[in-house]
C-alpha cells in the first residue's frame, strides 16, 4: 500500500471518529431530536458535507455509534469472563466491568440510557445487540439450568442485574452517591447478585 493511500485511510478514520464523538457530546446535550447535521459539522470544524461522506443521514450515524458503544461496553464486560470459572465470579467480575465502564464513560451511559428504547433504533441495530449480548444471556441460561439463580425468565434476570446499576448510575452522576468507594460498589454487587441468586 502506497504511503498516500495510508494517509488517506487515517485521515478519514480520524474524521469518522471526530464526527462519532461529537455526535456523542451534542446528543448528550441536546437529545436525538435536536441534533443539527449544521451544529455537528461547526463544532467538529469541519464542511457540513463531509460528515454525508461517512454517513447518509443523522438516523445512520446515530445506530452506527450505539453499536460501537456497545461493541465497546460488552467488550469490557466480558474481560476476564473465563469459562468453567464459577457462575459468581464471573458474575462478579462482568458486573464489576460494567459499573467501571460507565464510571470511566458518563457520556456513553447517558448515551445508551437515551437511545435504547428510541424510535431511531433501527431493525438490524436492535438483532446485532442482541447478538453481542448473547455471552451475557448464554451464563444466566447456564445458571438457571444448574440452578443457581431464580426460576425467573433470562430477561427479567438481566433487569434484575443491571437495573440496579443504572439507577446508582444515575446517582452518582446527580452527585449523589459515590460509586467509586470500594464498600459501596461492593455493596450494589451484592445487592445485584442476592436479587437473581438463589
Amino acid at each position: 500500500m502506497n504511503v498516500h493511500l495510508v494517509l488517506i485511510c487515517v485521515y478519514s478514520m480520524n474524521k469518522k471518529e471526530l464526527i462519532l464523538k461529537t455526535t456523542l457530546h451534542l446528543v448528550n446535550r441536546h437529545g436525538f431530536y435536536h441534533l443539527s447535521m449544521k451544529e455537528l459539522a461547526e463544532t467538529a470544524g469541519i464542511s457540513a458535507g463531509t460528515t454525508y461522506l461517512y454517513f447518509d443521514s443523522k438516523e445512520s450515524l446515530i445506530n452506527e455509534l450505539y453499536k460501537n458503544i456497545i461493541i465497546e461496553f460488552n467488550g469490557k464486560v466480558l474481560k476476564g469472563y473465563e469459562k468453567g470459572r464459577s457462575f459468581r465470579s464471573n458474575y462478579f467480575d462482568m458486573m464489576n466491568n460494567a459499573v467501571d465502564y460507565y464510571i470511566k464513560n458518563p457520556e456513553c451511559f447517558s448515551f445508551i440510557e437515551q437511545y435504547t428504547y428510541s424510535p431511531f433504533i433501527f431493525k438490524e441495530t436492535q438483532e446485532e445487540n442482541l447478538a453481542i449480548l448473547e455471552p451475557i444471556q448464554k451464563i444466566i441460561k447456564e445458571a438457571k439450568k444448574e440452578k443457581m439463580v431464580k426460576e425467573l425468565p433470562e430477561t427479567l434476570l438481566i433487569a434484575l442485574s443491571y437495573g440496579p446499576i443504572v439507577s446508582m448510575m444515575k446517582l452518582f452522576m446527580a452527585g449523589r452517591t459515590d460509586l467509586k468507594t470500594k464498600t459501596t460498589k461492593e455493596q450494589l454487587l451484592e445487592a445485584c447478585w442476592k436479587a437473581v441468586s438463589i
